[in-house]
């Protein structure tokens, strides 16, 4: 009989976790399930409590070549978008797939990065501040550039980035993506176009990044790119923290080379001391990884991923499958 554990959910709810194991059985019948807990295990517990496991379900295990080759897998299953925490290239060594809950909330997390530029665009923190300040006025608050005259590049064009296009498309502004992986027909489809990531960062009055975390992306929001950025621009992050250097980043914006930041994942989560510090500026913006959420993206999540995880059981390959095995 196979068996699939549940581990490393910090910020799935009760409810969430009874889902996920219905939806699991329904499409496995009669499969051994376990749940080992919503902390994040270390690689001797885990290996310990999952030693007998084919598949492991989870958002933030940590996975590595060294743990592959003290468990069996089939397969390590990401209940999320994100599936840097797998270890890809470390699993296919290894003979195990690695899935994740691809597309499930594409309209949440586009709606949330366009609703970070617009909250960049109008100043929101510093009208509301006015506002509560009894200041009933636009004093202070420095240049505002009209929406439909600014330019929004794309960090990655796919599902979520064409989102973002699909959603801007009535603000009437220039959109131009940075996407190596994508044809430049793709992109003319949806009113945008493809430049190179240095004119990216020097043509955009906005910046959104919606690319997976990889070796490629880790930290190609560098130092050097950042100083590229145009003073008065400003960058979005719904998609990994890693992906910027968070210390440049943090950087810019005290010295005003950067006009500000939306941010929804940091480097660390939950924040350490060294992100904590972007929360002292006014001219950011952070949310708590909440981009994804709806009732509706919820569930599609959770069944996604016992889809897949089903189909593994009985041997067909997996809809979401990130690598080749």
């Amino acid at each position: 009989m196979s068996k699939v554990v549940l581990v490393g959910v910090p910020g799935m709810n009760d409810q969430e976790v009874e889902s996920i194991e219905k939806f699991i059985r329904e499409e496995a019948p009669g499969v051994e399930y376990e749940f080992l807990g919503k902390p994040v295990l270390s690689d001797d517990e885990l290996v310990e409590k999952a030693a007998d496991a084919d598949i492991i379900v989870t958002w933030n295990q940590q996975m590595s070549d060294e743990l592959y080759s003290k468990l069996k897998l089939k397969a390590f299953c990401c209940a999320s978008t994100g599936f840097d925490a797998a270890d890809a290239p470390s699993a296919t060594r290894h003979g195990a797939m690695v899935t994740n809950a691809k597309d499930y909330c594409v309209d949440e997390v586009s709606a949330h990065s366009v609703m970070l530029i617009l909250t960049m665009a109008r100043k929101l923190w510093h009208v509301t501040e006015n506002a509560r300040d009894n200041r009933w006025s636009v004093d202070g608050i420095g240049n505002v550039k009209r929406l439909s005259d600014s330019t929004v590049g794309i960090f990655a064009f796919g599902s979520i980035g064409r989102g973002v296009a699909e959603k801007l498309k009535g603000f009437g502004v220039r959109m131009i993506s940075y996407d190596p992986y994508v044809e430049k027909d793709v992109m003319d489809a949806y009113g945008v176009t493809k430049v190179g990531f240095h004119e990216l960062l020097q043509e955009s009055d906005y910046i959104t990044i919606h690319a997976p975390l990889t070796e490629e992306t880790s930290g190609i929001f560098s130092r050097e790119a950042l100083a590229m950025m145009k003073p008065s621009s400003y960058i979005i992050n719904t998609a990994r923290g890693r992906i910027i250097d968070q210390e440049a980043l943090y950087e810019a914006l005290v010295e005003g080379r950067l006009a500000g930041a939306g941010l929804d994942v940091l480097w660390n989560e939950p924040p350490t001391e060294m992100d904590k510090k972007l929360f002292e500026l006014k001219n950011v913006i952070i949310t708590p990884h909440s981009a994804y959420f709806s009732d509706e993206a919820q569930e599609q999540q959770l069944r996604i991923t016992a889809r897949d995880v089903g189909r593994i059981l009985r041997g067909e390959r997996p809809i979401n499958l990130r690598n080749e095995i």
